[in-house]
């Protein structure tokens, strides 16, 4: 999840027509195929609160969360509605990578520094954490111990929130310096996160020079200490450019590129998740610049952040999954 904050201008809604039930396409092997499925298209209105960003689904409603990076403004919306309206209003700083567990949206704020969760029943804000100035934190991942890891795009740093904190509402976060086994440099750093090895593996992406880490950072023994020292491995695969929001599906790792062709990436791991092959590469005709996935239902939710045109309204495309996919 990246690059630039921005209030997107308005420019019609012109092209919603001709991209309403495009069918999505998938690379195998060199050949392109087209799903029996339509794409869905979801439209954020009002789309006022700048580009989205971050998307999460709800398996208990049913529903999917989407993030402005404008104002931090939350909309909701559901696969059988074609339009995903606010739920949150935003607090006026940006609104990121987010994710749903036990019932509370976790929001990564960007350059703001601030972690947020809000109970999605009530819509009350529960939990905050400031991480400080100068970075820029773009997703986050909540493991199966309730443990919280989010990546920093600028500071070569993971920050890690104890599932106590977050019931507690505050306190302190660790930061991981990852500086030993990541270079950082200039531009967007690390971006999407995603767990593995029920939580005791992270695997994030450098955007800027598309490679991929596995980060084992171990589980807090009894007296709550974590190890020392991550284990950074970078995985074997080749370098995916731009890469963005990540998503574990079905064991395979999927990898968001904006562009210049967007793309969804789905990757084999192997080796204990310190290698990997690119298996399949999808894209579809109503992707703009996506940010990234989750996975709602039988669909890939891909957020249009549309960094490249800010063109309104802004939406969701919901491309639908294969049996191939399971």
């Amino acid at each position: 999840m990246k690059r630039r904050v921005s209030i997107a201008v308005l420019a019609g809604a012109a092209l919603l027509g001709a991209v309403l039930a495009s069918p999505a396409r998938a690379s195998d092997g060199g050949h392109t195929h087209t799903t029996a499925a339509a794409t869905k298209v979801f439209v954020l209105d009002p789309s006022t609160h700048g580009n989205p960003e971050g998307v999460a689904w709800d398996p208990a409603s049913k529903s999917f969360f989407v993030g402005a990076l404008g104002d931090g403004t939350i909309y909701r919306g559901t696969l059988g509605s074609s339009t995903a309206t606010v739920f949150i209003t935003g607090p006026g700083t940006p609104a990121v990578g987010m994710k749903v567990a036990d019932g509370k949206l976790y929001v990564a704020g960007g350059p703001s520094g601030e972690v947020r969760v809000y109970d999605i029943a009530t819509k009350a804000l529960v939990a905050s954490f400031d991480t400080g100035a100068g970075g820029f934190l773009n997703d986050l991942v909540v493991t199966e111990h309730g443990d919280v890891y989010v990546t920093d795009s600028f500071r070569p740093t993971l920050f890690h929130i104890t599932g106590d904190q977050v019931a507690a509402g505050t306190g302190t976060s660790e930061a991981i310096d990852v500086s030993a086994g990541i270079a950082f440099q200039t531009g967007f750093n690390l971006n999407g996160i995603v767990a593995i090895d029920d939580g005791d593996a992270l695997i994030v992406v450098q955007s800027n020079t598309g490679k991929l880490f596995r980060v084992d950072v171990g589980h807090d023994d009894e007296d709550g200490a974590m190890p020392a020292a991550p284990t950074i491995t970078q995985l074997a695969l080749e370098p995916l450019v731009g890469g963005d929001g990540l998503l574990i599906d079905q064991g395979r790792l999927i990898v968001v590129q904006g562009g210049p062709v967007p793309t969804l990436n789905f990757v084999k791991l192997r080796d204990d998740a310190t290698a990997g092959t690119v298996v399949e590469r999808r894209t579809d005709a109503t992707l703009r610049t996506p940010s990234t996935v989750a996975r709602g239902g039988d669909f890939y939710l891909v957020v249009n952040a549309d960094f490249a045109t800010n063109t309104t309204p802004f939406t969701v495309s919901g491309l639908p999954r294969s049996h191939a996919d399971d």
